[in-house]
């Protein structure tokens, strides 16, 4: 058995044998979870050596029964690390962030199968065993978001997203399925689809079918709008499950099989364009949503849907490897500030609401304020950062491409970040507080640590990224860092980027708390950007009233069909049967002798003819 078939199997087979660390007590199943993440993490790690163009892994589950087709290409194998590095920091921070919870059993055998789930999305070449694990992801984190079952708040927002995910889910299975009866013969398998559709086998409608449908998919998954409105209700979840959700599985999903996608589906009419343009409305879009809001996590969500959407926007754009570039270091900032804002709000007791925090608590937990810090830098792009790196090389792909709404929303996004992210930086950390505060242990700092190093160091990897991407066959070209820092200082998208900082700090030193300058200034706006513009009032009013009409047309049937058609109908045909075999049986044996007479003259009369 070769690392693909153990970095897959192994998270579903510790789930699988969870249960029996019941025995040993919450240390026992912690620490065997770990060992699951971190060997998990340890083999996924060792698939980057073996990254290679166009070629698939092929792994026999069972001899001669069951076949696993891998990719093992970059973009796969690099969706892989993150999911299980990420992930196994995320599970040490678990370690002493979730100790006093009582269900730990059932958070570390869904947190492994998340993980798992995520893993053999990231890696599988067949459409069908992809939607398989897209699936288990979904499940999974419907439990996980649900995990305090007994809140109702934890578990509407649990079934919000599983319901909201599903409708992108039923695209997706669309798309699949288009590509599978148009194949002769048929086949889920990635790598023979893509020769067919390079060979021109496959009609363009259904091609456009496939297209769309994959990408409303993805838009559920990666929470783009309209379908964003499940992700700031997933901030019910366990902190360490919303950076888990947030910067390593489930939400690269679907930037993930947009990039998967891209070469086959670019040439389809409107579909580079409709992906560019969701992402950069859902960036400006959830990135005002962040000026207002008042809850820290929420504030990250936002922040994560507005990041997607600029992968999303790099996709659109034809740049696989801006997308991917900013994928990887959003996952390490985006996780130290989830895990950040998890030991602010463990050590406030649970309060969330930064008006409520009473700020002042850099002063008190100095090693978790100074990693937010470093999170917020690369979250507002500001050079040097891993965040800013990247976050231009998208603007730049938005500008090349021709596509001037896109590229002015982005950068408008990119303002409205710098301004949302020191907001909250600045009504938690700053100031002074009388609170007794301090920073967490040492299970939950080595994380931290290391996150913080990795916020600020990730871009440097950017030749060794490109080079593999290369490698695999991706229309990627590989650049140094010298390359990168050439590149970015000589472009026009590093005026859009520099001057959108600029006019964010500005914006943030005038005002500091945009939430309350917005209340100020138009509350009108403020309200309606607090209402999240509409958007879940309108699903709201469409589901109730899709609904009502449903109990309507129910109600109608029920009534007129079964209870007037069928039972009072049936009655009333027994009565009248009833009152007509009354007419014909009166009672009289004259009448019955004459009726015996009759059927025996009929019979012989019959009988004669016949013969």
């Amino acid at each position: 058995m070769n690392s693909y078939a153990i970095v897959v199997a192994l998270p579903f087979i510790g789930a699988a044998l969870m249960p029996l660390m019941k025995l040993g007590g919450k240390r026992a199943e912690s620490f065997f979870a770990n060992v699951i993440v971190f060997a998990t993490a340890f083999f996924a790690l060792s698939l980057v050596p073996t990254i290679k163009e166009g070629e698939v892994a092929i792994v026999e589950w069972i001899p001669g029964l069951v076949k696993f087709t891998a990719f093992s290409d970059g973009l796969s194998v690099f969706l892989t690390v993150v999911a299980a590095c990420i992930g196994a920091l995320i599970a040490l921070y678990s370690t002493e962030y979730m100790n006093d919870e009582k269900d730990l059993l059932r958070y570390w055998a869904m947190f492994t199968l998340f993980i798992g789930g995520m893993i053999g999305l990231a890696l599988t070449a067949n459409l069908l065993m992809l939607y398989v694990f897209w699936e288990v992801v979904g499940l999974t984190s419907y439990a996980l978001i649900g995990y305090y079952y007994s809140d109702p708040k934890a578990a509407r927002a649990g079934m919000k997203a599983f319901l909201t995910t599903r409708l992108g889910d039923v695209g997706l299975l669309v798309g699949i399925l288009a590509l599978y009866f148009s194949m002769e013969p048929h086949t889920f398998n990635f790598l023979e689809i893509a020769d067919a559709i390079a060979a021109g086998e496959i009609p363009g409608t259904v091609l456009a079918i496939a297209a769309f449908g994959m990408l409303l998919g993805a838009m559920g998954k990666s929470a783009q709008a309209p379908l964003h409105v499940w992700l700031a209700d997933a901030m019910e979840a366990p902190t360490t499950i919303s950076a888990l959700i947030h910067a390593a599985t489930m939400v690269n999903a679907g930037v993930y099989l947009m990039a998967r996608t891209y070469p086959i589906f670019h040439t389809v009419p409107g579909w580079a364009e409709a992906v560019l343009l969701v992402g950069a409305i859902t960036a400006f879009l959830t990135a005002t949503l962040a000026l207002v809001e008042p809850d820290f996590k929420r504030v990250l969500a936002y922040s994560t849907v507005s990041q997607l959407g600029y992968m999303f926007a790099a996709v659109g754009a034809g740049s696989i490897f801006a997308a991917k570039f900013h994928l990887i270091n959003h996952a390490i900032f985006k996780a130290l500030l989830f895990l950040c804002a998890g030991a602010v709000i463990h050590h406030l007791g649970g309060i969330r609401n930064m008006y409520e925090m009473g700020g002042g608590v850099g002063r008190q937990m100095k090693f978790t304020g100074t990693c937010y810090l470093i999170g917020t830098l690369c979250l507002a792009g500001i050079p040097i950062f891993n965040g800013f790196w990247s976050k231009d090389m998208v603007i730049g792909a938005a500008l090349e491409s021709g596509n001037i709404l896109g590229t002015v929303l982005l950068v408008l996004a990119a303002v409205l970040t710098v301004v949302y992210s020191f907001r909250a930086y600045y009504l938690v950390f700053c100031g002074t507080s009388d609170k007794h505060l301090h920073d967490p242990g040492l299970a939950m700092k080595i994380p931290l640590g290391l996150l913080a190093i990795g916020a600020v160091t990730s871009w440097l990897g950017v030749g060794f990224y490109s080079t593999k991407m290369q490698e695999s066959g991706l229309a990627v070209h590989a650049m140094s860092v010298g390359e990168l820092l050439h590149h970015t200082v000589t472009s026009v998208a590093l005026l859009l980027s520099l001057g959108a900082v600029a006019l964010g700090l500005l914006i943030y030193w005038s005002v500091k708390d945009s939430g309350k300058a917005l209340e100020k200034a138009s509350p009108s706006l403020a309200n309606i950007l607090k209402a999240g513009y509409g958007i879940e009032s309108i699903y709201l009013t469409v589901f109730y009233g899709t609904r009502e009409i449903g109990k309507s047309i129910l109600s109608a049937i029920d009534e007129y069909v079964l209870e007037r058609g069928i039972n009072r109908g049936l009655a009333s045909l027994s009565l009248s049967a009833g009152k007509a075999g009354k007419v014909m049986h009166p009672g009289d044996v004259s009448y019955n002798v004459v009726g015996i007479i009759t059927g025996m003259l009929l019979v012989l009369i019959v009988m004669f003819l016949a013969v």
